[in-house]
């Protein structure tokens, strides 16, 4: 498998990585099955977060069991850049859980807005510190949005970028890729198959095969999916027409109903969560629905019932998106999920 360089942080990895969400709701042996079937294909590069559940525990206990060398594995977590003292206290959780001395990239999750990119960089300090103490290597943040996301990169302080990047989300590519690659910052992507909206594994692969120098996270479930994606990267063959037709069908029939989590919608005057709405579908997808319900989706769910239809989040949105009608989807979702609860009980 070819490598990638991460942009200035020198990190080497494949031209894929695994990602950590999907094996959550797996057992312990069933996510070791994926991991080490990814180390088997020749995979370096694992991300996860601290917020994905236990994870942590599951990549570390399987590496473990690989007895492979750990300078050849490039490990990367995330964290909520809430305070010094939060981040402080998750890396030590983090290194306990990856059974690990070191972490090789270590991420602020989620950047959203100036008071979390703000918070972040107040916060740099703690992990200049941890780097000096070779607890972390190198230093980069996630985040959603295509300005946003050049604003993040402009800042100057991370090595790397994670962003969303589809043939659904393809905008990034035009307006984020250019910006990264002239300030030397690597780009991992986040959601290749849109969050589960792309069920064709060929096509969504097949559509990095001219972006050499981003780094698509995949996520699996099974031992098999893994080798299916990593099969479909080998063979290096671009889209022929007949791809790009298809993508571009399966884009003009999902993209105006696919949130890209932009936040430029928000803040509704009526209260209503409208981004933590409208990923609802894609994160149960991944996550288990109870989990997330438990975790504060379920209130955020709720302030649908505050939506007066005035469209207001529309005229707002630079995609163009029928927001209201994916809230309506989401939330009759949400009530199905309600309903299966209440069958059970």
């Amino acid at each position: 498998m070819k490598y990638c360089t991460l942009g200035k942080s020198g990190l080497k990895v494949t031209q894929i990585g695994l990602g950590g969400i999907p094996i959550i709701p797996l057992s312990y042996e069933e996510a070791e099955r994926c991991i080490l079937a990814a180390l088997d294909c020749g995979i370096n590069f694992i991300d996860t977060a601290n917020a994905y559940g236990d994870s942590e525990e599951k990549i570390g206990r399987s590496l473990k069991a690989a007895q492979c060398d750990r300078e050849r594995i490039v490990l990367a977590t995330k964290v909520q850049p809430k305070s010094k003292e939060f981040v402080a206290e998750a890396l030590e959780k983090s290194l306990r859980a990856f059974q690990t001395d070191y972490i090789d990239l270590y991420q602020f999750h989620n950047i959203a807005r100036q008071e979390t990119l703000d918070k972040s960089l107040e916060i740099l300090e703690t992990l200049y510190k941890f780097r000096e103490q070779g607890k972390i290597r190198h230093i980069g943040a996630s985040a959603h949005g295509v300005e946003w996301v050049n604003t993040v990169i402009r800042c100057g302080v991370f090595e790397t970028i994670m962003i969303a990047v589809n043939f659904i989300v393809r905008e990034p590519v035009d307006v984020v890729l250019p910006v990264a690659r002239k300030h030397n910052v690597g780009v991992m992507v986040m959601k290749p198959m849109a969050g589960g909206q792309i069920d064709n594994a060929d096509l969504a692969f097949r559509f990095f095969h001219a972006l050499e120098d981003v780094v698509p996270l995949v996520g699996v479930k099974t031992p098999e999916e893994i080798r299916e994606v990593v099969e479909i990267i080998e063979k290096a063959s671009p889209p022929d027409e007949v791809a790009l037709q298809e993508m571009e069908r399966i884009r003009k029939e999902t993209g105006t109903l696919f949130c890209r989590r932009c936040g430029y919608c928000t803040p509704c005057p009526h209260g209503v969560d409208i981004v933590s709405i409208n990923i609802f579908e894609s994160v149960v997808k991944r996550y288990p629905a109870e989990e997330m319900l438990k975790k504060g989706m379920e209130k955020s769910l709720k302030t649908y019932e505050l939506c007066e239809d005035c469209g207001e989040c529309e005229t707002r949105c630079p995609y163009h998106l029928n927001i209201r009608q994916m809230m309506k989807r989401n939330y009759e979702i949400y009530q199905q999920i309600l309903a299966n609860r209440e069958c059970k009980r």
